[in-house]
């Protein structure tokens, strides 16, 4: 509404078709205003009458959301330099949270990438960061998605019960698990159940957006306003674990 007050709610907004370079100033204007910088450690040191907590912390929580988005949309894309690019900052914030392998994990693996591998191995890895199974534009998946998957059928569902879940069936059995899976799927598409097992429909969030954009409506927790306290204050993660390293 500050950016454009003669629109009441987001409907009308969208309702008068904006194009897209006023889309993209606005977006460029909101990211400066509404997301954590380098500007919010010196406002948390301003005496505690002036300062607003709720405020500070939704600048974080949106800082936080917005990587998180990044790398999934990049993820999904198969963009393999954008997700690498993107794990640069997820690394810090690993390592204040306690998640001390995966940071160490993640960091070895950028420098052995770039730095130390050579050119043919460098460019295999890099290219299997990332799948699409089903093989579509948006639905690439890492690598660790597909390992994970086999380890599903090859410990859980074809790796025996009780006292036949030994170490010694799961290796007798794991060459035969896509055969059972052939042999699944060839079931399910002669029963016509298909559409039932393998494809669920997209999550409807319409109403889900609604009660939440109801919720900041009466909170207004971007709206600045002194001296307003909250429970719980956001550490900024990514200066924590810069400091950790």
């Amino acid at each position: 509404k500050s950016k454009s007050p003669t629109y009441s709610s987001l409907e009308e907004f969208a309702a008068s078709e904006p194009v897209l370079d006023d889309l993209i100033t606005m977006a460029d204007e909101l990211v400066q205003t509404y997301i954590a910088n380098h500007k919010l450690q010196r406002v948390r040191r301003r005496p505690e009458k002036e300062r607003d907590v709720q405020f500070e912390n939704s600048l974080l929580m949106n800082k936080y959301f917005l990587l998180y988005k990044e790398l999934s949309y990049a993820m999904n894309c198969g963009d393999i330099g954008h997700t690498e690019t993107c794990i640069v900052a997820w690394i810090p914030i690993l390592k204040a949270t306690g998640k001390h392998k995966y940071a160490t994990h993640m960091s070895n693996f950028l420098i052995n990438v770039h730095f130390v591998y050579l050119p043919g191995l460098r460019q295999a890895i890099r290219y299997h960061i990332l799948g699409n199974p089903t093989g579509k534009g948006t639905s690439w998946r890492a690598v660790d998605w597909c390992v994970e998957l086999n380890n599903l059928f090859t410990k859980v569902k074809n790796g025996g019960k009780g006292p036949n879940h030994m170490v010694e069936r799961i290796f007798l059995e794991s060459p035969l698990v896509q055969a059972y899976r052939n042999a699944q799927t060839m079931i399910q598409k002669n029963f016509l159940l298909a559409h039932l097992t393998l494809k669920h429909t997209r999550p409807n969030m319409r109403k889900t957006f609604e009660l939440l954009s109801i919720q900041l409506a009466k909170q207004s927790p971007h709206i600045p306003s002194p001296s307003r306290k909250s429970r719980f204050l956001i550490v900024d993660l990514i200066d924590k674990g810069r400091e950790m390293m």
